[in-house]
């Protein structure tokens, strides 16, 4: 029978989550963890098979996001930019960190890739039809990611000074636009 007091792997789980977020993947070591639950390192790795795997564990992206892509289509775009400027002060922030520091590890990419297919390009895609649905739904991303990157990874002191109603309208109308276009050609004539 295996000893009462040790960790359980939700407390390493929890750990590492704080600590992924705080230190970001590569300030973020097994050994701490393994100290933040209590327990030997070894037992970080029985449960998890490695810090990678207790990364893709543990990190996960925004539950708000797919409550905001299920939303009015109409609206989509603003809600995107309302959500980043929100969550800029908020565990949501340091999660993205987390996710772009270890976004060098193969298996991190990979999952980063088929998350956001998952959770963004897919459902967005099935939503707003008409011509080329997924490659639209991919540049909203696209948007989307380039306003976290100035918000929460470099903090852009004029976005974050700036007039947030204005941006609201400024860039999420950019991103409806995406949504709103039957036919991206029509541009060009």
């Amino acid at each position: 029978m295996p000893p009462q007091n040790l960790p359980s792997r939700d407390s390493i789980h929890r750990a590492a989550a704080e600590l992924f977020v705080r230190d970001g993947y590569a300030g973020t070591t097994v050994r701490a963890i393994a100290a933040a639950a209590g327990c030997d390192p070894a037992l970080v790795i029985r449960h998890f098979g490695s810090k990678e795997g207790l990364f893709l564990a543990t990190v996960s992206v925004s539950k708000d996001l797919p409550k905001i892509l299920a939303g009015p289509i109409d609206s989509i775009g603003r809600e995107l930019v309302r959500f980043v400027l929100r969550a800029s002060d908020t565990p949501a922030a340091g999660v993205y960190r987390a996710m772009l520091t270890a976004s060098d590890r193969p298996e991190i990419k990979e999952r980063l890739r088929a998350s956001m297919h998952d959770v963004f390009v897919g459902p967005l895609a099935d939503r707003i039809g008409g011509a080329y649905p997924e490659l639209r739904a991919r540049l909203v991303a696209a948007q989307f990611a380039g306003l976290i990157n100035a918000y929460w990874l470099v903090a852009d002191p004029v976005l974050s000074c700036a007039d947030r109603p204005a941006i609201v309208a400024l860039y999420g109308d950019a991103i409806q636009r995406l949504l709103d276009s039957d036919d991206p050609g029509a541009a060009e004539a």
